[in-house]
């Protein structure tokens, strides 16, 4: 097993990650990292998926265990801040638009730029994808993503396990033996320890891609190793 990584190599990387993702514009955020792992973010983005995106940087690292998203979203002082019914409509267009998400069960409400998403979706990749994209609509501040999920067909909690423990087995990329997998009634839970992020994600989207799920809970906990 690697060296635990000392807070100030953690740093550095994050900042380096940040500076190479052409997506953040990175010069507001300022990170701070404690020695057990945890990166915090702290500053302004100008809108919500970078906000997201910034997170998924600094979990990238090698070392990093949490981060903690405190960033908080701005408009650029050049940019006109569009009404809260502006923003809906927008979002709105956008789902009908999109084949990837049926968006006929749901329901957009935007209050002081924090987007609610109400309704019914068929499955948690739609519910994500809906979030996804509303993310980038400036004027979007924070989202509550209160999408309910109601799959199509009726898979036992026993076929989701299995299904999920098969697709766990079959990735080349996953060595996580010491991982668990518990269904009840839908919902998955996934407990044990991960090397690294990107095991704890690929471990985590492969539950939210599988027939039958209506939620995901993770206590996976990450090393902060590789």
């Amino acid at each position: 097993m690697a060296n635990k990584r000392s807070a100030e190599d953690i740093k550095k990387d994050v900042y380096s990650q940040l500076a190479w993702d052409n997506r953040v514009g990175n010069t507001n955020i300022v990170v701070d990292v404690t020695d057990d792992g945890t990166v915090i973010l702290t500053g302004m983005v100008a809108n919500y998926a970078d906000r997201s995106e910034a997170e998924e940087d600094a979990y990238s690292v090698t070392g990093v265990r949490y981060v903690d998203n405190r960033l908080t979203v701005s408009l650029p002082p050049s940019f006109p801040v569009p009404g809260d019914d502006d923003i809906a409509a927008q979002i709105e267009r956008l789902l009908e638009w999109n084949p990837t998400v049926n968006a006929s069960g749901i329901r957009v409400i935007v209050t002081k730029g924090i987007l609610t998403l109400t309704g019914n979706v068929d499955s948690i990749w739609q519910k994500r994808r809906a979030e996804e994209l509303a993310e980038h609509i400036a004027g979007v501040i924070g989202v509550e993503n209160q999408l309910t999920v109601r799959p199509v067909g009726g898979l036992s909690d026993e076929e989701i396990r299995s299904d999920i423990l098969g697709t766990i087995a079959r990735n080349t990329f996953i060595d996580a033996p010491g991982v668990e997998v518990g269904v009840e009634n839908g919902t998955v839970i996934l407990s044990g320890i991960v090397d690294n992020y990107m095991t704890y994600r690929t471990i985590l989207d492969i539950a939210n891609n599988t027939n039958g799920v209506i939620e995901v809970r993770s206590e996976l906990a990450i090393t902060g190793y590789r």
